[in-house]
C-alpha cells in the first residue's frame, strides 16, 4: 500500500510540473506595461528633494533606480513594449543614480 500512495504522489507531481524543463510562465506584457505606465506616473521626482535631506534624496535615488531596472527587465521579455524606445534613457538614468547614490553614502533599504 505505501508504495501505491508513493506512485500516486509521484503521477501527481509529474502530472502537474512544467512539460518541458526551460518552461516558464506566460509574460503577459500589456499588464506588465500598464502597471508600469501607472508606477512611472508615481515616481517620486528628484529635483523636488535635496542631498541636504539625505534620507528622502536617497530614497527617491533607490526609488526610481529600482523601478529603472524593472524597465529594463520587462523589455528584455517584451522588446515590442512601448518602452523599448525609452530603455536607452532608463540606463542612463540607472547609471547615473547610482553615482549619486554612492557619492552621497546611501543605504540600501529595498
Amino acid at each position: 500500500m505505501r508504495n501505491g500512495v508513493c506512485l500516486a504522489a509521484l503521477l501527481v507531481c509529474l502530472e502537474s510540473a512544467p512539460q518541458s524543463a526551460g518552461a516558464t510562465p506566460a509574460f503577459d506584457c500589456r499588464a506588465e506595461a500598464a502597471t508600469l505606465n501607472r508606477e512611472e506616473s508615481e515616481l517620486p521626482r528628484l529635483e523636488v528633494t535635496s542631498p541636504v535631506d539625505r534620507p528622502p534624496y536617497c530614497i527617491t535615488l533607490e526609488t526610481i533606480m529600482a523601478f529603472a531596472g524593472r524597465v529594463k527587465a520587462h523589455v528584455a521579455h517584451c522588446p515590442n513594449s512601448d518602452y523599448a524606445s525609452a530603455i536607452a534613457d532608463w540606463d542612463r538614468t540607472r547609471t547615473d543614480y547610482s553615482k549619486l547614490f554612492s557619492q552621497y553614502k546611501c543605504k540600501r533599504t529595498l
